[in-house]
This record gives structure tokens, C-alpha cells and sequence, in this order.
């Protein structure tokens, strides 16, 4: 065995899942992981799922074909030979145009930490998760890589970056299903208004996330939810540098052993927010006003004409009585108990539907996200249908992508990753 053998093997880190063939170039991922000699002969599997290619996406600095998405390969590779041969024969009737003019994001990771531009950050994300990032995600991300190592700076309070930050980490491979980037770190609770960011770490499903009422706007409220106690999202501040401050406020408070590593990130994230102009303090409900709270309590928002009282129109059943059936249905023993717990939901869903058919779009949103809430498979197929009928009247159709895709990959558990 070689020297850089031995050495590997006795390397204390974790062995980087990407083996040999790991394009990081980040140094906090180098300090974390250990990689095998890259000259050494033997083969590792990668990603067993099968899932990904282990090309990670970044900002493109250098060019491609218009018309046709090609991701950057390395010739030594057996694999990307066969890769190389199949692009050169399916570009050989395409007009190479000026590299300068269009990128693709699909590319091989060179720098993988470095903070891109935030128009072409932009494009990207919503390309992959249907929404822009607001200016706070970035910033955030800025200070906490001030020091030291990001995953190290938050692990010290037990928090984690999650979803949409693995792409700006490097962490996020592409997918040959770009649908599973919908449901990345995409809790069962999460309705498509909610996207996830950190979450605690470990067998916690606290996370905390962006709200907003329009996929095309900028979020209402940084809010958290505990997948594993109910589905109440919790609006925490106007930013995430206001939301994180409130979550180590608590923690600080709740644990003596997280107290100093707590109350250290509060300094750091008050004095980056103060200078960035970011608030830190608790989330003004008065700022927003929804037609009506749901069984999430975030509520919902739906252009609503006040004189006419056209665009919303309250449910026939109240919020508590809707619980209660749904937690009867959920207890029913047998087929035709649950047919007769069915048979008392059918008139809502009547008369939602009537609401929508007469412009009271707000109604079928809300009767959409209630049984969204509910978790029960039996609803499923009604709030999918209620809510994707809503969001296209509401021209919300990113939401009504990510529903689709979420109810069809639904699951339980802490780990939402899709890789």
C-alpha cells in the first residue's frame, strides 16, 4: 500500500460519498471530507440510487451551445467518453453561437463556494425550485461564511443549511427528474407557499422556511414548522436574519449547553443585519391581511373586492368542525365508516366549487390547503384537484406544479433530501 494509501485510510474524515471523481473545490468541503488518491487505479461507486450524475450545479463561467443544454465532462472518464461522443454527434446540426451570450447551469463544480451573481443565481433557482431567492438568503449565507466553515458555525447550535442553500453550497447534483428539485427538502406539512432553508439537526423535523403568496413575489415571512407534531407554520420575522435571531432566542433559553454558541451567532447576525439594513425583530402579523387563517394558521391572501365582496367566500364548515372530521375519517375502523365521514366532507367540496365557478377563487384555496393539512390519503385527490384548480385562476401555476409533485412524492421523516 502507498504512502498517500496509508494516509487516507487513516484519515479521521468522513469519505467524501463522490470518491475520486468529487469535482468540490471548496476548501470548508475538503476540511470535512477525505478523498482517495486520485491516481490510484481502483474504481468507487458513486450515488447508488442512481439518481444523480455527480456533476453539481454552479454559476457557468464559460459557454455553451444556444439551444441545447450540455454539461461540461471530463475526458478521462469512461462514462463522459461515451458522453462526449453523444453530444459532439447531437451538435453537429446545431449553430454554435457566441459563448458570452448564453450559459447553461448544468455544469461541472469548479468553485463550488464562491457567492454568484444575483441575477444569474435567480435564474437558476427558479429554474430548478419555481421561486426567486430574496436578497436576505444570500446575505445570510455571507455571514455566516464570515469566519469559519458555514456547516460548522451552525452545527454549534444544532441547525443545519437545508433545501434550496445545497445549490449554493455546491451540495445539490443534477437530476435527470428535474421534478424531485420541487419536493428537495420538502417537509410532509409544507404546503407550496412554504420552502424549507434549515432545519435542526439530527431526527428533528423543526425547520424554517420562506412564506409567500405568490410564486412570483417576494416572500411574506421567514416561518418555521415541526412536521412531527402538526401543521402549523409559525410566521418568526420579516427576513431570515430576524428569523434565526428569534430561533437561537429560544434556544439560548432552552438548552444551558447551546447558550454561548447561541448567544455568540445572535451578535454576529444583529450586527450583519444592522449593517445591512435587515430587521431582527418578531413578524408584525398586522402587516398582512388574509381572507381567512386555515388550518395551517398562516393564512391566505387572494385579490378580494371589498364592494362586491368578490374573490373570497367563507367555507359552510367551520375550522373546528372540519378537524373533527377529518380526525374521524382518520380513526374509521372500516370502509363504510369512512364512506359515511366522506359523505359529510362532499357538500364543502360542493359548495367550494360552486365558489370558484361564481369567482370566489380565495374558497377553493383555502378547502385545497385544509385537506392538504388534514395528511390523509383519502383527501389527497381532492386537494390536489381544488388546489391546482385555484392556483391557475389565481395565475399561481408554480404552485400548482409544486403540489402536483409533492402529493405524488409525499413522505413522513427528517430527512427530505432527495439525494
Amino acid at each position: 500500500m502507498s504512502e498517500e494509501w496509508i494516509s487516507y485510510v487513516n484519515d479521521p474524515r468522513t469519505t467524501c460519498k463522490y470518491g475520486a471523481k468529487c469535482y468540490q473545490k471548496n476548501p470548508d468541503h475538503h476540511k470535512t471530507y477525505k478523498h482517495p488518491p486520485k491516481n490510484d487505479s481502483k474504481k468507487f461507486k458513486n450515488n447508488k440510487g442512481g439518481k444523480a450524475r455527480m456533476h453539481p450545479y454552479i454559476k457557468n463561467k464559460n459557454p455553451v451551445v444556444k439551444d441545447t443544454e450540455i454539461p461540461r465532462v471530463d475526458p478521462s472518464s469512461t462514462d463522459d467518453k461515451k458522453l462526449t461522443k453523444d453530444i459532439s454527434e447531437s451538435t453537429t446540426n446545431n449553430e454554435v453561437k457566441d459563448t458570452n451570450k448564453e450559459s447553461s447551469p448544468l455544469v461541472e463544480s469548479s468553485e463550488t463556494s464562491q457567492l454568484y451573481d444575483k441575477s444569474e443565481d435567480n435564474k437558476l433557482y427558479k429554474e430548478l425550485f419555481l421561486v426567486e431567492m430574496p436578497s436576505d438568503f444570500f446575505q445570510f449565507y455571507k455571514c455566516l461564511s464570515e469566519d469559519q466553515s458555514v456547516d460548522k458555525t451552525l452545527a454549534s447550535v444544532n441547525l443545519q443549511l437545508i433545501g434550496p442553500y445545497d445549490l449554493l453550497l455546491g451540495k445539490l447534483p443534477m437530476l435527470d427528474d428535474k421534478e424531485l428539485y420541487l419536493v428537495h427538502w420538502r417537509f410532509f406539512y409544507d404546503p407550496p407557499e412554504f420552502q424549507a432553508v434549515l432545519k435542526k439537526k439530527g431526527k428533528s423535523e423543526f425547520h424554517i422556511g420562506y412564506y409567500r403568496d405568490d410564486p412570483e413575489s417576494n416572500p411574506e415571512f421567514v416561518a418555521s414548522n415541526d412536521s412531527a407534531k402538526d401543521c402549523l407554520i409559525q410566521p418568526l420575522a420579516d427576513n431570515i436574519f430576524g428569523a434565526v435571531y428569534q430561533y437561537l432566542q429560544n434556544e439560548k433559553k432552552a438548552s444551558p449547553f447551546l447558550s454561548m454558541p447561541c448567544q455568540k451567532l445572535m451578535e454576529k447576525i444583529k450586527k450583519w443585519a444592522n449593517e445591512s439594513n435587515f430587521s431582527i425583530d418578531e413578524y408584525d402579523r398586522k402587516k398582512r391581511s388574509p381572507v381567512t387563517k386555515t388550518l395551517h394558521g398562516a393564512g391566505i391572501v387572494v385579490p378580494f373586492n371589498k364592494k362586491t365582496e368578490l374573490g373570497y367566500r367563507p367555507l359552510v364548515e367551520s375550522n373546528a368542525n372540519l378537524k373533527k372530521m377529518f380526525a374521524k375519517l382518520e380513526s374509521s375502523s372500516s370502509q363504510k365508516e369512512k364512506d359515511e365521514v366522506l359523505s359529510q366532507i362532499q357538500p364543502v367540496l360542493t359548495y367550494a366549487s360552486i365558489a370558484v365557478d361564481e369567482c370566489d377563487f380565495g374558497t377553493g384555496l383555502e378547502i385545497g390547503i385544509d385537506l392538504f393539512c388534514s395528511g390523509l390519503k383519502e383527501l389527497e385527490s381532492n386537494a390536489v384537484s381544488s388546489l391546482c384548480t385555484a392556483y391557475s385562476l389565481l395565475k399561481r401555476d408554480a404552485f400548482a406544479k409544486i403540489i402536483k409533485v409533492h402529493m405524488k412524492n409525499r413522505r413522513k421523516g427528517p430527512n427530505m433530501s432527495i439525494f
